[in-house]
Protein backbone atom coordinates (compact mmCIF):
# COMPACT_ATOMS: atom_id res chain seq x y z
CA UNK A 1 0.00 0.00 0.00
CA UNK A 2 1.26 3.46 0.30
CA UNK A 3 3.15 2.70 4.05
CA UNK A 4 6.16 1.27 3.42
CA UNK A 5 8.48 4.49 4.92
CA UNK A 6 9.28 3.29 8.30
CA UNK A 7 8.50 5.35 11.13
CA UNK A 8 12.23 6.18 12.19
CA UNK A 9 13.38 6.24 8.24
CA UNK A 10 10.45 6.45 5.96
CA UNK A 11 11.06 5.14 2.64
CA UNK A 12 14.92 3.44 3.60
CA UNK A 13 12.99 1.19 5.45
CA UNK A 14 11.64 -0.81 2.30
CA UNK A 15 15.43 -1.55 1.02
CA UNK A 16 16.97 -2.36 4.37
CA UNK A 17 14.01 -4.58 5.43
CA UNK A 18 13.75 -6.32 1.99
CA UNK A 19 17.33 -6.72 1.78
CA UNK A 20 17.38 -8.12 5.50
CA UNK A 21 14.44 -11.01 5.04
CA UNK A 22 16.25 -11.82 1.25
CA UNK A 23 19.38 -12.41 3.26
CA UNK A 24 18.00 -14.09 5.78
CA UNK A 25 15.95 -16.13 3.92
CA UNK A 26 19.26 -17.12 2.04
CA UNK A 27 21.53 -17.65 4.70
CA UNK A 28 19.51 -20.31 6.73
CA UNK A 29 18.45 -23.85 5.69
CA UNK A 30 14.86 -23.49 4.50
CA UNK A 31 14.21 -26.54 6.27
CA UNK A 32 14.06 -25.15 9.45
CA UNK A 33 13.70 -27.41 12.52
CA UNK A 34 11.00 -25.32 13.72
CA UNK A 35 8.01 -26.62 12.04
CA UNK A 36 6.11 -22.97 13.29
CA UNK A 37 8.98 -21.31 11.88
CA UNK A 38 8.69 -23.36 8.50
CA UNK A 39 5.57 -22.93 8.29
CA UNK A 40 5.59 -18.80 9.10
CA UNK A 41 8.06 -19.15 6.18
CA UNK A 42 6.32 -20.63 3.73
CA UNK A 43 3.25 -18.54 4.44
CA UNK A 44 5.29 -15.32 3.93
CA UNK A 45 6.19 -16.80 0.21
CA UNK A 46 2.79 -18.05 -0.40
CA UNK A 47 3.79 -21.51 -0.31
CA UNK A 48 0.67 -22.29 2.47
CA UNK A 49 -0.91 -24.81 -0.30
CA UNK A 50 2.65 -27.09 -1.14
CA UNK A 51 3.27 -26.97 3.01
CA UNK A 52 -0.27 -28.49 3.59
CA UNK A 53 0.09 -30.89 0.91
CA UNK A 54 3.43 -32.18 2.21
CA UNK A 55 2.76 -34.02 5.46
CA UNK A 56 -0.91 -35.08 4.14
CA UNK A 57 1.01 -36.88 0.94
CA UNK A 58 3.78 -38.54 3.43
CA UNK A 59 0.95 -39.97 5.98
CA UNK A 60 -1.04 -41.41 2.78
CA UNK A 61 2.58 -43.17 1.95
CA UNK A 62 2.65 -44.63 5.09
CA UNK A 63 -0.32 -45.93 5.73
CA UNK A 64 -0.27 -47.74 2.13
CA UNK A 65 3.03 -49.26 3.66
CA UNK A 66 2.43 -49.97 7.04
CA UNK A 67 -1.43 -49.69 7.09
CA UNK A 68 -1.67 -53.91 8.37
CA UNK A 69 0.56 -53.56 11.17
CA UNK A 70 -1.54 -50.46 11.96
CA UNK A 71 -4.89 -52.09 12.24
CA UNK A 72 -3.55 -54.39 15.15
CA UNK A 73 -3.67 -58.09 15.62
CA UNK A 74 -7.73 -58.70 16.09
CA UNK A 75 -7.98 -57.19 12.12
CA UNK A 76 -8.17 -59.38 8.91
CA UNK A 77 -7.40 -56.96 6.30
CA UNK A 78 -3.42 -57.22 5.39
CA UNK A 79 -1.15 -55.24 2.96
CA UNK A 80 -1.89 -56.95 -0.58
CA UNK A 81 -6.35 -56.62 0.73
CA UNK A 82 -5.26 -52.66 1.02
CA UNK A 83 -3.56 -52.32 -2.15
CA UNK A 84 -6.46 -54.44 -4.18
CA UNK A 85 -8.30 -51.94 -2.47
CA UNK A 86 -7.00 -48.74 -3.30
CA UNK A 87 -7.67 -49.41 -7.23
CA UNK A 88 -11.45 -49.91 -6.78
CA UNK A 89 -11.80 -46.85 -4.36
CA UNK A 90 -9.67 -44.73 -6.73
CA UNK A 91 -12.56 -46.06 -9.46
CA UNK A 92 -15.64 -45.12 -7.27
CA UNK A 93 -13.98 -41.15 -6.84
CA UNK A 94 -13.28 -40.75 -10.47
CA UNK A 95 -16.86 -40.03 -11.56
CA UNK A 96 -16.90 -37.47 -8.50
CA UNK A 97 -13.88 -35.92 -8.91
CA UNK A 98 -15.01 -35.28 -12.77
CA UNK A 99 -18.15 -33.83 -11.58
CA UNK A 100 -16.24 -31.64 -8.49
CA UNK A 101 -14.14 -30.32 -11.71
CA UNK A 102 -17.03 -29.40 -14.19
CA UNK A 103 -18.77 -27.93 -11.18
CA UNK A 104 -15.57 -25.65 -10.88
CA UNK A 105 -15.12 -25.15 -14.43
CA UNK A 106 -18.57 -23.73 -14.69
CA UNK A 107 -17.72 -21.39 -11.24
CA UNK A 108 -14.62 -20.22 -12.19
CA UNK A 109 -16.51 -19.24 -15.90
CA UNK A 110 -19.19 -17.49 -14.40
CA UNK A 111 -16.58 -15.29 -12.13
CA UNK A 112 -14.27 -14.42 -14.59
CA UNK A 113 -17.83 -12.89 -16.87
CA UNK A 114 -19.10 -11.25 -13.70
CA UNK A 115 -15.17 -9.30 -13.58
CA UNK A 116 -15.31 -8.57 -16.94
CA UNK A 117 -18.84 -6.53 -16.68
CA UNK A 118 -18.36 -5.63 -12.84
CA UNK A 119 -15.23 -4.15 -12.95
CA UNK A 120 -12.79 -2.46 -15.91
CA UNK A 121 -11.05 -5.00 -17.40
CA UNK A 122 -7.84 -4.06 -16.16
CA UNK A 123 -7.92 -4.92 -12.76
CA UNK A 124 -6.96 -8.52 -11.96
CA UNK A 125 -8.95 -11.46 -10.89
CA UNK A 126 -8.41 -10.21 -7.47
CA UNK A 127 -10.67 -7.29 -7.60
CA UNK A 128 -13.62 -10.06 -6.95
CA UNK A 129 -12.17 -10.29 -3.59
CA UNK A 130 -13.07 -6.74 -1.99
CA UNK A 131 -15.48 -6.36 0.61
CA UNK A 132 -15.74 -2.76 1.27
CA UNK A 133 -18.54 -0.96 -0.11
CA UNK A 134 -16.22 2.10 -0.93
CA UNK A 135 -13.36 0.12 -2.61
CA UNK A 136 -15.74 -1.46 -4.91
CA UNK A 137 -17.20 1.24 -5.61
CA UNK A 138 -14.16 3.28 -6.37
CA UNK A 139 -12.54 0.54 -8.38
CA UNK A 140 -15.98 0.45 -10.93
CA UNK A 141 -16.03 4.11 -11.45
CA UNK A 142 -12.11 3.63 -12.39
CA UNK A 143 -11.49 3.96 -16.10
CA UNK A 144 -8.11 3.73 -18.50
CA UNK A 145 -7.39 6.79 -19.81
CA UNK A 146 -4.72 6.88 -23.07
CA UNK A 147 -2.24 9.83 -22.28
CA UNK A 148 0.53 10.59 -24.89
CA UNK A 149 3.69 11.56 -22.87
CA UNK A 150 6.55 12.94 -24.43
CA UNK A 151 9.42 10.30 -24.74
CA UNK A 152 7.87 7.68 -24.75
CA UNK A 153 7.02 5.49 -27.51
CA UNK A 154 3.64 4.26 -26.51
CA UNK A 155 0.82 6.24 -24.84
CA UNK A 156 0.16 5.56 -21.15
CA UNK A 157 -2.44 4.09 -20.18
CA UNK A 158 -3.09 5.73 -17.24
CA UNK A 159 -5.75 4.66 -14.39
CA UNK A 160 -7.92 6.92 -12.36
CA UNK A 161 -11.29 8.16 -11.37
CA UNK A 162 -12.75 11.29 -12.32
CA UNK A 163 -15.68 13.14 -11.91
CA UNK A 164 -16.63 16.75 -13.26
CA UNK A 165 -18.49 17.69 -9.64
CA UNK A 166 -22.03 19.89 -9.47
CA UNK A 167 -23.10 21.64 -12.24
CA UNK A 168 -22.01 25.53 -11.61
CA UNK A 169 -19.15 24.83 -9.06
CA UNK A 170 -16.38 27.45 -9.54
CA UNK A 171 -13.77 25.47 -6.95
CA UNK A 172 -10.70 24.42 -8.46
CA UNK A 173 -10.18 21.06 -9.55
CA UNK A 174 -8.85 18.64 -7.00
CA UNK A 175 -5.97 16.15 -7.89
CA UNK A 176 -5.14 13.14 -5.53
CA UNK A 177 -2.03 11.74 -5.77
CA UNK A 178 -1.20 8.32 -3.57
CA UNK A 179 1.63 7.30 -1.97
CA UNK A 180 4.43 4.50 -2.39
CA UNK A 181 3.51 1.43 -3.88
CA UNK A 182 -0.27 2.38 -3.93
CA UNK A 183 -3.07 3.52 -5.86
CA UNK A 184 -5.81 5.43 -6.23
CA UNK A 185 -8.07 2.78 -4.32
CA UNK A 186 -6.98 4.28 -1.17
CA UNK A 187 -9.28 7.49 -1.67
CA UNK A 188 -12.01 5.56 -1.90
CA UNK A 189 -13.72 7.45 1.36
CA UNK A 190 -12.38 10.62 0.33
CA UNK A 191 -13.07 10.88 -3.62
CA UNK A 192 -17.28 10.91 -3.34
CA UNK A 193 -17.20 13.13 -1.08
CA UNK A 194 -15.16 15.80 -2.61
CA UNK A 195 -16.77 15.01 -5.68
CA UNK A 196 -19.81 16.08 -4.87
CA UNK A 197 -18.52 19.79 -3.79
CA UNK A 198 -16.09 20.11 -6.79
CA UNK A 199 -14.43 18.32 -9.76
CA UNK A 200 -11.77 15.75 -8.64
CA UNK A 201 -9.61 13.01 -9.91
CA UNK A 202 -7.51 10.60 -8.19
CA UNK A 203 -4.96 9.68 -10.70
CA UNK A 204 -2.34 6.40 -9.91
CA UNK A 205 1.36 7.44 -10.95
CA UNK A 206 3.34 6.11 -13.33
CA UNK A 207 4.72 2.39 -12.12
CA UNK A 208 2.20 2.34 -9.94
CA UNK A 209 -1.92 1.53 -8.96
CA UNK A 210 -2.97 -0.15 -12.29
CA UNK A 211 -1.43 2.65 -14.98
CA UNK A 212 0.28 0.67 -17.12
CA UNK A 213 3.02 2.59 -19.72
CA UNK A 214 2.92 -0.68 -21.61
CA UNK A 215 6.69 -1.37 -21.60
CA UNK A 216 6.37 -4.40 -18.97
CA UNK A 217 7.99 -2.06 -16.45
CA UNK A 218 11.42 -1.59 -17.73
CA UNK A 219 11.03 1.64 -18.91
CA UNK A 220 11.67 4.82 -17.37
CA UNK A 221 9.60 5.26 -13.96
CA UNK A 222 12.11 7.58 -12.37
CA UNK A 223 10.72 10.56 -10.53
CA UNK A 224 11.18 13.10 -13.53
CA UNK A 225 9.29 10.37 -16.02
CA UNK A 226 6.63 10.41 -13.16
CA UNK A 227 6.22 14.21 -13.06
CA UNK A 228 6.05 14.31 -16.99
CA UNK A 229 3.50 11.42 -17.14
CA UNK A 230 1.54 13.49 -14.61
CA UNK A 231 1.63 16.87 -16.37
CA UNK A 232 0.46 15.36 -19.71
CA UNK A 233 -2.33 14.07 -17.78
CA UNK A 234 -3.53 16.94 -16.07
CA UNK A 235 -3.12 18.87 -20.05
CA UNK A 236 -4.91 16.39 -21.65
CA UNK A 237 -7.95 16.23 -18.92
CA UNK A 238 -7.66 18.77 -16.48
CA UNK A 239 -6.54 21.52 -18.07
CA UNK A 240 -6.53 24.53 -15.23
CA UNK A 241 -4.93 25.13 -12.28
CA UNK A 242 -5.76 22.42 -9.69
CA UNK A 243 -5.47 21.95 -5.74
CA UNK A 244 -2.96 19.13 -5.85
CA UNK A 245 -3.07 16.88 -2.83
CA UNK A 246 -0.33 14.18 -1.97
CA UNK A 247 -0.43 12.02 0.84
CA UNK A 248 2.98 9.97 2.08
CA UNK A 249 5.45 9.60 -0.56
CA UNK A 250 2.56 11.14 -2.60
CA UNK A 251 3.58 14.64 -1.14
CA UNK A 252 6.84 14.43 -2.27
CA UNK A 253 5.40 13.64 -5.55
CA UNK A 254 3.03 16.81 -5.24
CA UNK A 255 6.27 18.66 -4.04
CA UNK A 256 8.36 17.71 -7.15
CA UNK A 257 5.57 18.54 -9.51
CA UNK A 258 4.49 22.06 -7.70
CA UNK A 259 8.04 23.53 -8.09
CA UNK A 260 8.47 22.57 -11.75
CA UNK A 261 4.93 23.18 -13.04
CA UNK A 262 3.47 26.13 -10.62
CA UNK A 263 1.48 27.24 -13.50
CA UNK A 264 -0.88 24.13 -12.98
CA UNK A 265 -1.07 23.94 -9.09
CA UNK A 266 -3.35 26.83 -7.54
CA UNK A 267 -3.07 25.05 -4.10
CA UNK A 268 -0.72 22.44 -2.32
CA UNK A 269 -1.60 20.04 -0.24
CA UNK A 270 0.38 17.67 2.07
CA UNK A 271 -1.11 14.65 3.81
CA UNK A 272 1.72 12.99 6.10
CA UNK A 273 4.11 14.17 3.47
CA UNK A 274 7.35 12.85 2.99
CA UNK A 275 9.75 15.66 1.78
CA UNK A 276 12.81 15.28 3.96
CA UNK A 277 14.26 12.29 3.13
CA UNK A 278 16.08 12.17 -0.15
CA UNK A 279 16.17 8.85 -1.91
CA UNK A 280 15.54 5.64 -0.80
CA UNK A 281 18.49 4.23 0.79
CA UNK A 282 20.53 1.39 -0.14
CA UNK A 283 17.79 0.07 -2.61
CA UNK A 284 19.06 1.68 -5.41
CA UNK A 285 22.27 0.10 -5.23
CA UNK A 286 22.00 -3.58 -5.10
CA UNK A 287 22.64 -5.74 -8.16
CA UNK A 288 18.91 -6.34 -10.08
CA UNK A 289 18.06 -10.02 -9.43
CA UNK A 290 18.76 -9.14 -5.26
CA UNK A 291 16.66 -6.17 -5.70
CA UNK A 292 13.98 -8.03 -7.61
CA UNK A 293 13.41 -10.37 -4.63
CA UNK A 294 12.93 -7.81 -2.40
CA UNK A 295 10.32 -5.94 -4.53
CA UNK A 296 8.46 -9.24 -4.63
CA UNK A 297 8.36 -9.50 -0.89
CA UNK A 298 6.45 -5.81 -0.63
CA UNK A 299 3.56 -8.31 -1.94
CA UNK A 300 3.79 -10.62 0.83
CA UNK A 301 0.51 -10.72 3.17
CA UNK A 302 2.87 -10.43 6.01
CA UNK A 303 4.59 -7.40 5.15
CA UNK A 304 1.31 -5.54 4.21
CA UNK A 305 -0.23 -6.71 6.96
CA UNK A 306 2.68 -4.94 9.49
CA UNK A 307 2.29 -1.94 7.17
CA UNK A 308 -1.61 -2.02 7.95
CA UNK A 309 -1.27 -2.21 11.55
CA UNK A 310 1.26 1.20 11.07
CA UNK A 311 -1.00 2.91 9.44
CA UNK A 312 -3.93 3.31 11.32
CA UNK A 313 -5.02 4.60 14.84
CA UNK A 314 -7.58 2.83 15.00
CA UNK A 315 -6.56 -0.51 14.31
CA UNK A 316 -9.64 -2.17 15.32
CA UNK A 317 -12.22 -0.75 13.00
CA UNK A 318 -9.17 -0.09 10.01
CA UNK A 319 -6.79 -2.30 9.94
CA UNK A 320 -9.16 -5.37 8.29
CA UNK A 321 -8.14 -8.00 6.17
CA UNK A 322 -9.94 -6.36 2.97
CA UNK A 323 -7.53 -3.26 3.87
CA UNK A 324 -4.89 -5.60 3.06
CA UNK A 325 -6.50 -6.69 -0.22
CA UNK A 326 -6.77 -3.44 -1.22
CA UNK A 327 -3.58 -2.47 -0.59
CA UNK A 328 -1.93 -5.28 -2.47
CA UNK A 329 -4.67 -5.60 -5.47
CA UNK A 330 -2.62 -3.68 -7.74
CA UNK A 331 0.78 -5.88 -7.21
CA UNK A 332 -1.09 -8.45 -8.97
CA UNK A 333 -0.11 -6.36 -12.38
CA UNK A 334 1.81 -7.83 -14.59
CA UNK A 335 4.09 -4.70 -14.76
CA UNK A 336 4.48 -4.36 -10.90
CA UNK A 337 7.25 -5.79 -9.94
CA UNK A 338 9.51 -4.42 -12.85
CA UNK A 339 7.76 -1.01 -12.67
CA UNK A 340 8.82 -0.62 -9.10
CA UNK A 341 11.94 -1.82 -9.12
CA UNK A 342 13.00 0.80 -12.16
CA UNK A 343 11.97 3.63 -9.88
CA UNK A 344 13.92 2.28 -7.00
CA UNK A 345 17.01 2.22 -9.09
CA UNK A 346 16.63 5.43 -10.06
CA UNK A 347 17.34 6.81 -6.63
CA UNK A 348 13.39 7.65 -5.59
CA UNK A 349 12.45 11.34 -5.18
CA UNK A 350 14.83 13.97 -3.62
CA UNK A 351 12.47 17.14 -3.00
CA UNK A 352 14.27 18.17 0.43
CA UNK A 353 15.81 21.32 -1.09
CA UNK A 354 12.69 22.04 -3.13
CA UNK A 355 10.67 22.78 -0.16
CA UNK A 356 11.47 26.15 0.54
CA UNK A 357 10.75 26.74 -2.99
CA UNK A 358 7.18 26.18 -3.58
CA UNK A 359 5.22 29.15 -4.46
CA UNK A 360 1.97 28.89 -3.93
CA UNK A 361 -0.27 28.33 -0.65
CA UNK A 362 0.27 24.54 0.99
CA UNK A 363 -2.06 23.08 3.62
CA UNK A 364 0.22 20.64 5.76
CA UNK A 365 -2.59 17.87 7.08
CA UNK A 366 -0.98 15.64 10.08
CA UNK A 367 -2.36 12.85 11.84
CA UNK A 368 -1.67 13.23 15.12
CA UNK A 369 -0.97 9.89 15.85
CA UNK A 370 1.06 9.61 12.89
CA UNK A 371 3.40 5.92 13.59
CA UNK A 372 4.85 5.99 10.19
CA UNK A 373 6.03 9.71 9.96
CA UNK A 374 6.71 11.24 12.79
CA UNK A 375 3.94 14.70 13.50
CA UNK A 376 7.42 16.35 14.33
CA UNK A 377 7.70 16.22 10.31
CA UNK A 378 4.65 18.60 10.09
CA UNK A 379 6.97 21.47 12.29
CA UNK A 380 9.76 20.91 9.37
CA UNK A 381 7.41 21.56 7.09
CA UNK A 382 5.90 24.79 8.33
CA UNK A 383 9.49 26.22 9.17
CA UNK A 384 10.70 25.72 5.13
CA UNK A 385 7.12 26.60 3.41
CA UNK A 386 6.85 29.87 2.44
CA UNK A 387 3.14 30.36 2.86
CA UNK A 388 1.75 27.31 4.58
CA UNK A 389 -0.64 26.58 7.29
CA UNK A 390 -0.91 23.16 9.68
CA UNK A 391 -3.91 21.48 10.82
CA UNK A 392 -3.65 18.43 12.87
CA UNK A 393 -5.78 15.33 12.58
CA UNK A 394 -7.10 14.19 15.85
CA UNK A 395 -7.36 10.69 16.58
CA UNK A 396 -5.75 9.74 13.31
CA UNK A 397 -2.48 8.11 12.16
CA UNK A 398 -0.71 7.71 8.88
CA UNK A 399 -3.85 7.80 6.20
CA UNK A 400 -6.35 10.99 7.36
CA UNK A 401 -8.15 10.38 4.27
CA UNK A 402 -8.72 7.05 5.37
CA UNK A 403 -9.21 7.39 8.66
CA UNK A 404 -11.17 10.40 8.58
CA UNK A 405 -12.84 11.64 5.81
CA UNK A 406 -15.28 13.61 6.43
CA UNK A 407 -12.95 16.04 8.42
CA UNK A 408 -10.43 15.75 5.58
CA UNK A 409 -13.30 17.06 2.75
CA UNK A 410 -14.16 20.07 4.71
CA UNK A 411 -10.82 21.24 5.53
CA UNK A 412 -9.83 20.59 2.25
CA UNK A 413 -13.01 22.55 1.10
CA UNK A 414 -12.66 25.31 3.46
CA UNK A 415 -9.17 25.55 2.02
CA UNK A 416 -9.66 25.65 -1.61
CA UNK A 417 -11.64 29.09 -0.62
CA UNK A 418 -14.51 28.83 -3.30
CA UNK A 419 -18.28 27.89 -3.25
CA UNK A 420 -20.46 26.17 -5.10
CA UNK A 421 -23.65 26.26 -6.57
CA UNK A 422 -24.76 23.12 -4.88
CA UNK A 423 -23.65 24.10 -1.58
CA UNK A 424 -24.70 27.93 -1.76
Amino acid sequence: MLYFENARSELRYVGIASVRVVLCRFSRPFFSRDPNRFLSDATARGDVARVDKAPHRDARARDARGGAEKLGPRSRMTRASICRAAPARAARAAPRARANARRAGRIATTTRAASTTDFPSFFPPEVRELEEPAAIAMARRCRSVSVDVPGRAKAVLTSCAGDAGPAGSDAAPFVLLHGFDSSCLEYRRLFPKLAAKAETWAVDLLGWGFTDAQDGGIGDYSPEAKRAHLYAFWKANVGRPMVLCGASLGGAAAIDFATNHPEAVEKLVLIDAQGFIEGLGPMGALPRPVAKMGVNILRTTALRNAANQMAYYDKATFATDDALRVGRLHTFAPQWCDATLSFMQSGGFKVRNSIAKVPMETLVLWGREDKILEPSYAEKFMKELPNARLVWVEKCGHVAHLEQPDFMCQTLWDFAGKTSAATA
